[in-house]
C-alpha cells in the first residue's frame, strides 16, 4: 500500500464512524480531510495530506504494518473526537477493510 492509500483508509475509517456518530467539529475535519474532493493526490485541505506525509516518512507498506502506522498518525493529530472515531477500529477489521480497498480500482492505486 502506498501513502495515499493508507490516508484514504485512514479517511474512510474515520468517515464510518462519523455516520453513525455525527459531530459538527469532527465532520469540519473530515471535510478537509477528504482526499476525493479533487482529482490530485492530497486532501480538500492540502495541508492536511502535507502533514500527513511530514508525519509518515515512508511510502509503502504492509498490510499489517499500516495499522499501527495510521493509530499514530490519528493520535499525532491531538483531537479527542478524532481518535474517539479511529478507536472502533481493531487490527482485524482495518486488514480487512485494507484488503478489500486494495483489491479495487481506487484513485491513487499505483
Amino acid at each position: 500500500m502506498n501513502k495515499f492509500e493508507l490516508f484514504s483508509l485512514i479517511y474512510y475509517a474515520l468517515e464510518k464512524y462519523s455516520k453513525d456518530n455525527p459531530l459538527e467539529e469532527r465532520e469540519n475535519f473530515l471535510s478537509g480531510m477528504s482526499p476525493f474532493t479533487f482529482d490530485d493526490i492530497g486532501s480538500a485541505d492540502p495541508e492536511i495530506y502535507e502533514d500527513f506525509c511530514i508525519f509518515v516518512r515512508q511510502d509503502k507498506f504492509d498490510i499489517s504494518d499500516s495499522f499501527l502506522v495510521a493509530k499514530q498518525y490519528v493520535e499525532s493529530i491531538k483531537m479527542p473526537i478524532i481518535n474517539e472515531a479511529f478507536s472502533w477500529v481493531s487490527d482485524e477489521k482495518w486488514e480487512e477493510a485494507a484488503r478489500k480497498y486494495l483489491s479495487k480500482n481506487h484513485k491513487g492505486k499505483d
